[in-house]
């Protein structure tokens, strides 16, 4: 290479070593020396120009526990808050619900009602202590309330049946008679008018009054004759009704020759029968059995209640041991509770009720009364 190289290769190299010290000096924002320039130091200096100092390493909860585990940020509280609040909301609103669920139908904001002033929480000495909503079913398709009322150690059962109209009302009324009638296993009619149906029995025996009011039904029961028409009288607002004086050896058979007067188009069969009829040809036993009142005997296969409360008995066909080869079901209103829940598997029974007709191989029966 020749001077001329030499020169120009100078030149260029002191050109590069001041536009280096240059840069240097404008991001360290300070003059530099020869030496700095050529220092590791520098230039790393140069490469944080806002770091005055070294940052100072700060550690995470999880760093200070576990030094060498993988760090990481802290959540977000609101999203933390929001990761915890659903699940606790959530199961806030299954506890409430099934709170109120379990609270009786008058505490309950959500069940259904009776009209107002029907069902008062005091009436007299009584207090209400619970009350039952009882939807329309294809057993039973008129709204009714069951209640219960208490005095000291006296229960006063009533129930309120609600019709869309005083027609209504009216066609239903002999049903509401009859189930009064068979509440009591030992009764006597005291009074069979348009309007008003009693029966009185010893204390210890069920006693019951039905009545229409406008257009509804009420019914009243208890233990003893005083207290159905103690109540009765708070529900009229009117001074009882003075009670019967009874014969003991008239009561049995009264209760059963009203039934008996007052039922329509009732035949006497077996279960047996009654099953063979349906299995033969289920239209023309539905023709000539359906919303007719029938009597009929069997052996009880079981007593009990059904999802409502309403108490039932059930019948297999004889000599049979599967429920599949037919059964008949009678329905009874609640107020025979205590007769029907007395009936034993293998007991003979004879019931009286209206045929509903055949579902899922069973011949259903509701209004039943035990004779």
């Amino acid at each position: 290479m020749g001077i001329l190289g030499l020169l120009f290769r100078g030149a260029r190299e002191a050109y590069q070593e001041k536009s280096a010290k240059n840069d240097l000096e404008r991001k360290l924002g300070r003059k530099v020396s020869k030496d700095e320039l050529y220092s590791l130091g520098s230039h790393l200096d140069a490469a944080q120009p806002n770091a005055a100092a070294p940052p100072v390493m700060q550690s995470t909860p999880r760093e200070a526990s576990v030094p060498f585990g993988d760090a990481k940020p802290p959540m977000n509280p609101l999203l933390k808050s929001i990761l915890i609040g659903i699940p606790l909301l959530f199961i806030g609103l299954i506890v409430v619900s099934v709170g109120i669920a379990m609270l009786p139908n008058r505490y309950n904001p959500f069940a259904t009602k009776p009209p107002e002033g029907t069902v008062p929480v005091k009436l007299g000495t009584y207090s209400l202590d619970r009350t039952d909503y009882i939807a329309p079913s294809s057993y039973n398709p008129v709204t009714h309330f069951e209640n219960e009322y208490k005095s000291g150690a006296e229960t006063v059962r009533y129930t309120l049946w609600v019709y869309n109209s005083e027609a209504e009302m009216n066609a239903d009324f002999d049903k509401r008679k009859k189930a009064a009638a068979g509440a009591s296993e030992n009764g006597k009619v005291v009074d069979n008018s348009d309007s008003r149906y009693a029966v009185a029995a010893l204390s210890g025996w069920t006693n019951a009054v039905v009545y229409k009011d406008g257009n509804y039904i009420r019914q009243i029961s208890a233990y003893r004759q005083e207290a159905t028409l103690d109540f009765e009288g708070f529900l009229k607002n009117t001074p009882p009704v003075q009670a019967s004086t009874l014969n003991v050896s008239e009561l049995k058979s009264a209760v059963s020759n009203t039934n008996s007067s007052t039922s329509t188009n009732s035949s006497s069969l077996t279960v047996g029968q009654l099953l063979e009829e349906y299995k033969k040809d289920d239209a023309a036993a539905d023709k000539k059995y359906k919303d007719k009142t029938i009597t009929f005997t069997g052996t009880a296969e079981f007593a009990d209640k059904d999802k409502a409360g309403k108490p039932m008995v059930g019948f297999m066909k004889p000599g049979s041991t599967k429920p599949a080869e037919g059964m008949v079901v009678c329905s009874f209103d609640k107020s025979q509770e205590a007769a029907v829940m007395k009936i034993k598997k293998g007991d003979v029974v004879v019931l009286r009720g209206k045929v509903f007709g055949s579902i899922i191989l069973s011949v259903m029966l509701e209004d039943c009364t035990k004779l």
